[in-house]
């Protein structure tokens, strides 16, 4: 089967509303198992910077995105907060996001939308996960860095409105494209590594390109030497098995330029140093702190392809179908090399296993995703009626629809107590208060 034929059928999946010419092979798709190893790399390799389903057409009008007037580029002031994310910088430093590096779910929406193209319940999911366990659930805002002044006032389910920067093992996590592991790094997990952005970038010198499956091959080189070096390396169920892999997915998919000639894109090295704030030529580069920027006539994919949930998890099941050695939900137990992962029927009574995040069957896998954001909410924890009450508002608007009226599998039971076998489990650093602006 097509990969475009699959991600019309998960599209269906994920809403409710395929069309009845698709039931039968919605069937087809059912019964198909985990693909070998070579046909999934086959797949892997074969895949676009638009993803399985390649970008048709070029509309230059309508993908342009626009850096001058109100999207001209400015740094950061004194007070706006910059984080790990180089994609929500540069739609910062643009005005895409506020410029004060505090945004909400609607502006996240639209300016996801207008700057790379991201879907909207792509961007709602992402926004309201972060709102409801970084953010300040009462006033529906997020930082994609670190403190906002105000969230001394109320925060999310950790605490405090600390942001993405500070959300370690909760949204960001080990075995970055750019970041070192924040053990390693006195406890920073939001600053570039400028040697790490060095073997990367490597990595497309030959042809002046990046794809998918050059960075699902780097993320697997990536784990493995967080397991070889960080004895607190730890792949949380979200955090590590979902977020980290999917970001590198993000830097093809809305990083790549797209041109009449090529309509589903092409990243290379120029666009890949602009987005992530980095200056100079290989290998003498330098990382400019909150600098990250939209390039100048830079075209977006287009609104007809735009990346959502259907193209991220189908995006994502490649990845580990290709190299199923990169699926990790564990960590070190006692030092480096000492891996143990978690049985996901474990972890979940049996509702779940590996193969539904290793086969192409998306839906199930968005259905575990969708439903882990809802059983991490702990009601008893959460001090004040009012947070619970906006918490809830905001899982019943933008996460429980993503699977629509599919009949997901029920997690009766979501068993944490497996991980406190593993130090990184409970490790929350802080890291240097940067919230970067021009040095």
């Amino acid at each position: 089967m097509k990969s475009s034929i699959l991600v019309v059928a998960i599209s269906g999946l994920l809403t409710g509303a395929f069309p009845p010419e698709m039931m039968a092979m919605f069937s087809d798709i059912e019964a198909r198992q985990v693909p070998s190893t070579d046909a999934a790399q086959k797949l892997s390799r074969d895949r676009t910077n638009c993803g399985p389903t390649p970008c048709s057409g070029f509309n230059a009008k309508e993908q342009l995105v626009s850096t001058s007037g109100q999207n001209a580029y400015a740094s950061p002031k004194a007070g706006q907060i910059r984080g790990p994310c180089p994609g929500l910088n540069a739609a910062a430093n643009h005005g895409y996001l506020s410029r004060s590096g505090v945004t909400t779910i609607p502006e996240t929406i639209a300016g996801l939308s207008a700057a790379f193209g991201m879907s909207p319940e792509l961007s709602a999911f992402l926004a309201a996960y972060a709102v409801i366990f970084v953010g300040n659930p009462l006033l529906g805002t997020w930082s994609i860095g670190g403190p906002p002044p105000s969230s001394i006032l109320t925060g999310g389910l950790l605490g405090g409105a600390q942001g993405i920067s500070y959300s370690h093992n909760v949204y960001e996590g080990d075995a970055s494209i750019g970041r070192k592991d924040a053990y390693l790094n006195n406890g920073d997990a939001h600053s570039l590594d400028i040697k790490r952005f060095t073997e990367v970038y490597a990595l497309g010198l030959k042809d002046d390109r990046y794809t998918l499956d050059m960075f699902a091959q780097d993320f697997l080189k990536k784990s493995q030497q967080s397991i070889a070096t960080n004895p607190y390396y730890f792949a949380a169920p979200f955090s590590g098995t979902l977020v980290a892999p999917v970001a590198y997915n993000f830097v093809i998919n809305l990083m790549s330029n797209h041109s009449a000639s090529e309509p589903s894109g092409y990243l290379d090295g120029y666009n890949f140093k602009q987005f992530f704030g980095v200056s100079g030529d290989y290998p003498n580069f330098k990382w400019l702190k909150g600098q990250e920027r939209i390039p100048e006539n830079w075209y977006r994919r287009p609104s007809t392809n735009q990346y959502g949930i259907a193209n991220g998890f189908l995006d994502f099941a490649t990845n580990f179908a290709a190299y199923p050695d990169s699926l990790k939900l564990g960590g070190n137990t006692n030092g480096v090399n000492t891996y143990v992962g978690v049985n996901l029927s474990d972890l979940t009574g049996g509702a779940y296993n590996a193969d539904d995040l290793l086969s192409l069957k998306t839906g199930k896998a968005a259905c575990f995703y969708a439903q882990l954001a809802q059983v991490l909410v702990p009601d008893a924890a959460l001090p004040l009626v009012g947070e619970l009450a906006a918490i809830l508002r905001l899982v019943n608007k933008w996460i429980k629809p993503i699977t629509g009226s599919w009949d997901c599998p029920f997690i009766g039971q979501y068993d944490q107590t497996l991980f406190n076998q593993f130090p990184g489990y409970k490790y929350r650093p802080k890291g240097p208060a940067t919230n970067y602006m021009k040095q």
